[in-house]
């Protein structure tokens, strides 16, 4: 599976998926012929529901703002029990986005970066970064109206049919408090370390239930 790339207006988790981490939002021409295997996605989607289209375009500079909101909500659980003033926290989570977002640019230069949309509606992000030995799923995160439809699921076990038949593990950082762990511990994940507030996780093909 690789990713197709679409046009600007094309149709191109709770668990599902609030988001895990582990990027330049602008894909490169070179980039493009990595990314054939977003077909297949959309194939798959077409057949679960005609009634859902699900589909990836290229980011542009003017998704910043769809990006950075994205990214706040992937944070709001942390904020919860906070009193910061509002302005404070938009500041915060601004410059906690652009430097994880420089940050996925210096260490996954080539990887995969899509919006993810449901019909013509941007509803989340989805960054991927395909090695010879590995797959590491950098960023799948969706806006939290679009969570627990079974959307972010059905993306994770689409990457993971492409894995098994590359025979490759799928790797990635989560921050240990996320929803979203126990998605990936019920489909095979293991933690392989921890770090501060995150967790390293891999799933290797040989052990897929």
């Amino acid at each position: 599976m690789r990713f197709r790339a679409s046009s600007r207006h094309e149709a191109d988790p709770s668990d599902d998926t609030g988001c895990h981490e582990v990027a330049g939002v602008r894909a490169d021409v070179g980039q493009q012929a990595t990314l054939s295997g977003m077909d297949h996605l959309q194939e798959k989607f077409h057949m679960l529901d005609q009634c859902r289209k699900i589909s990836f375009r290229i980011i542009h500079a003017d998704d910043q703002m769809f990006l950075r909101n994205l990214y706040a909500t992937t944070r709001a659980w942390e904020f919860a029990l906070t009193i910061w003033p509002e302005d404070e926290k938009r500041d915060f989570l601004r410059r906690q986005f652009d430097a994880q977002d420089l940050h996925y640019q210096r260490v996954f230069p080539k990887a995969v970066r899509r919006i993810i949309c449901l019909d013509d509606i941007d509803i989340g992000r989805l960054y991927v970064d395909r090695r010879d030995d590995e797959m590491h799923i950098i960023e799948l995160s969706l806006l939290p109206a679009f969570q627990g439809r079974g959307i972010g699921t059905d993306i994770l076990r689409s990457l993971l049919n492409e894995a098994h038949g590359g025979k490759v593990p799928v790797r990635l950082k989560v921050e240990r408090q996320n929803p979203a762990v126990r998605l990936y511990q019920r489909h095979g994940f293991s933690t392989i370390s921890a770090s501060g507030h995150h967790l390293s996780m891999e799933w290797h093909p040989d052990r897929r239930g």
